[in-house]
């Protein structure tokens, strides 16, 4: 289907965003269908000036890139919910703000327990090269993408988000992960059979096997696990439910 088919039906929803209140990217393309999260953003900076833009943003409630101060006016203007209030704020506050299309709010599916992880930022260098390898993964774990927003990612499982960035922030040069800081990420891989299954696959995502001589017991003898490190360096362990 054309851009400018998708422009129509994107830009109708929009207009209907009642003040206070915002969608996601992912929330619009999920609700419409026939679209990725991507191809809402590409209708928004292409066509979106006409209607309350503002209100179309990042899943991690922050505003369009590059529009960030504007879209705060708005939102003050309109007491949208914000982390850190009205004042302060700079993200909106998505469990409050999200609009469920009847024109109130409505949150994302149930909020984690206290002191849960809520969502992990991994800032990379390539983000297409992250989006293939990371998208496979996730996926292969249960994540779906719910933003796209060309130099950004975030996947979503429940109320956990993962975000890959290369925005204009991001300091140039391959992660490294010997040096302070996240030396890898580690999930629950499912059953040993899961984990062998992704283990064997994981080439296809640009992944490569780790420990390689102590697989699948390079955590301890006790302990049955895949580590598997992206083309850009990063690492994670794939943990078994059975080990």
């Amino acid at each position: 289907m054309p851009l400018e088919d998708h422009a129509e039906r994107v830009l109708d929803l929009v207009a209907t965003i009642p003040e206070g209140r915002v969608l996601a990217y992912g929330d619009i393309a999920k609700r419409l269908g026939g679209m990725g999260p991507r191809t809402v953003g590409t209708v928004m900076s292409r066509y979106g000036s006409d209607v309350p833009w503002w209100r179309v943003i990042r899943s991690d409630g922050r505003p369009p890139q590059g529009l960030e101060a504007e879209a705060v006016e708005h939102w003050r203007a309109e007491s949208t919910p914000m982390v850190r209030g009205l004042v302060d704020g700079g993200r909106a506050d998505m469990d409050r703000a999200r609009w469920d299309f009847g024109g109130t709010a409505s949150g994302p599916a149930a909020p984690g327990p206290r002191g849960g992880l809520h969502h992990v930022e991994i800032w990379v260098d390539d983000i297409a090269a992250a989006g293939r390898e990371w998208g496979w993964l996730l996926g292969r774990l249960g994540y779906h993408l719910g933003d796209d927003w060309g130099h950004g990612q975030a996947w979503e499982l429940g109320s956990l988000y993962l975000v890959l960035e290369a925005g204009p922030d991001v300091v140039a040069g391959r992660h490294e992960r010997t040096r302070a800081g996240l030396n890898h990420l580690a999930f629950h891989g499912g059953s040993r059979a899961e984990v062998d299954a992704l283990v064997d696959a994981c080439g296809d995502g640009g992944w490569s096997l780790m420990f390689a001589d102590r697989h699948p017991y390079a955590g301890g003898p006790q302990h049955y696990a895949a580590y598997l490190e992206s083309g850009e360096g990063f690492e994670v362990e794939l943990v078994a439910s059975d080990e």
